[in-house]
């Protein structure tokens, strides 16, 4: 088993590495061109860089998740996937601090006044990367939002 790990955590980094070069490589005026294989570089080196971590040994192993964990992946994904679905027709701030909002009360123990702020905070600060500094096209819904 270590040797696997040693194998894949080497691959992986390389991997991150080939990314990191080919995201510099880039020549496009979108700022978001290079975002993407930069992001997988970071993602790929530390993956690869956790295979090298004793306590990923095969002994210690975390155990399978329990039932209420296994709720809360499925709340999140079902969560996900209604935001999807009504993105086109609420837009993409509504829609994202509706996201937002159910997910910070259902699975944190913020007031709602705390809730708030951080929704509120979150969609515009994703409405401000997405639109401004990435330049990508957002659904606008029914208020033009």
């Amino acid at each position: 088993m270590r040797r696997a790990n040693l194998v894949c955590g080497s691959l992986l980094l390389a991997l991150g590495a080939l990314s990191l070069v080919e995201a510099l490589r880039l020549k496009d005026d979108w700022q978001g061109a290079r975002l993407m294989p930069a992001v997988l570089a970071v993602v790929f080196a530390g993956l690869g860089a956790g295979h090298f971590a004793p306590a990923l040994a095969a002994a210690e192993r975390p155990a399978w998740p329990d039932v209420p964990s296994r709720r809360r992946v499925g709340f999140v994904f079902g969560v996900l996937v209604l935001y999807v679905a009504v993105l086109p027709s609420l837009g993409f701030l509504p829609a994202t601090a509706l996201f937002v909002l159910v997910l910070l009360r259902a699975l944190a123990a913020f007031s709602w006044t705390v809730a708030l702020a951080l929704t509120a905070a979150i969609a515009l600060a994703s409405h401000v990367v997405f639109k401004h500094w990435l330049g990508m096209p957002l659904p606008s819904g029914p208020l033009g939002l």
